[in-house]
């Protein structure tokens, strides 16, 4: 993170500025009769002091006054300005994390016969990208998935689905429990709700749980690889995988779902974590439609 050594000298600007901008300024100043009999009045009655030294401790009250409100007021505007810069940092960086996973995905696009290897090695790309992405958003821990049907091109309601690739640091979770159990889409509540979405062609398609260990009426096969069925993380954001313009109101297939979860509770709260998945939905879309169409000629 780097920040502009100007905006802070502009800072400290606005914050002298600002300082001398109160109310109470007024009455020291345009009420100066007042404010020199208050002052005598509360030095020699209550602090017993001559009139000499009532005013010089007047006086010395309004700098540390004064100073107080300028430290204050700098450092609201130094905390707004520092946040600003590393919100634009987290940002930026995921326009360059972005970048080159795509640049991976066209590298598999443009592979003579579209090799498979490629295929996989371009989606465990997008997987570690998204994780590093949102582990920086969320200031989390947070794990990536994408679930495809098992069996055929795209998803409907009777769909079992399997997982295509995770993250390198969560492929623990694949263990040979969860690849035995038929994950449906009506057996968890993300993907039933996405569905539906996609069906009705609702602007919005993101599921999110910020709470989901909470949740009355939530389902998900993955609970059954744990203990107490109690999910190893706490908040969820499943987007389906479709292109992102719909031309004509056409329904298009779903080929699946990203899947991106959070050991930290209400982790996912900004219009731009759904905006980030939501590219990366459609951008791989054409990727995982090209090879399902290889799959069903060869």
């Amino acid at each position: 993170m780097t920040f502009n050594y100007k905006e802070i000298y502009n800072i400290l600007g606005k914050s002298l500025t600002d300082a001398f901008r109160w109310k109470i300024w007024k009455w020291f100043l345009t009420g100066s009769i007042g404010a020199t009999i208050s002052t005598l009045t509360i030095g020699e009655k209550i602090f017993h002091l001559n009139t000499n030294k009532s005013i010089i401790y007047g006086i010395v009250a309004i700098i540390i006054l004064f100073i107080l409100r300028f430290l204050l007021i700098f450092m609201k505007e130094s905390l707004k300005y520092f946040h600003e810069v590393y919100t634009n940092s987290i940002y930026g960086d995921t326009i360059i994390i972005l970048k080159e996973s795509f640049a991976t995905a066209h590298y598999y696009r443009k592979t003579p016969g579209h090799d498979d290897k490629e295929f996989m090695n371009s989606m465990i790309v997008f997987c570690n990208s998204l994780k590093e992405i949102y582990d920086k958003i969320t200031k989390s821990d947070c794990s990536v998935s994408i679930k495809v049907p098992l069996k055929d091109d795209s998803i409907n309601e009777h769909s079992i689905l399997m997982n295509l690739t995770r993250d390198v640091k969560h492929n623990n979770r694949d263990t040979e429990k969860y690849s035995k159990i038929k994950h449906t889409i009506i057996g968890n509540t993300p993907f039933s709700y996405c569905i539906n979405k996609v069906i009705k062609n609702a602007r919005n398609k993101a599921y999110i749980n910020n709470n989901i260990n909470e949740t009355t009426n939530y389902d998900n096969t993955s609970k059954e690889c744990y203990d107490n069925e109690v999910l190893p993380y706490h908040s969820e954001l499943v987007y389906p995988i479709i292109p992102a313009i719909n031309v004509d109101n056409k329904n298009y297939y779903c080929h699946g779902f990203i899947c991106i979860d959070s050991n930290k509770k209400d982790a996912f709260k900004t219009p731009y974590d759904i905006a980030i998945i939501e590219g990366v939905a459609d951008g791989i879309y054409d990727i995982i439609s090209e090879r399902n169409k290889l799959n069903i000629q060869n």
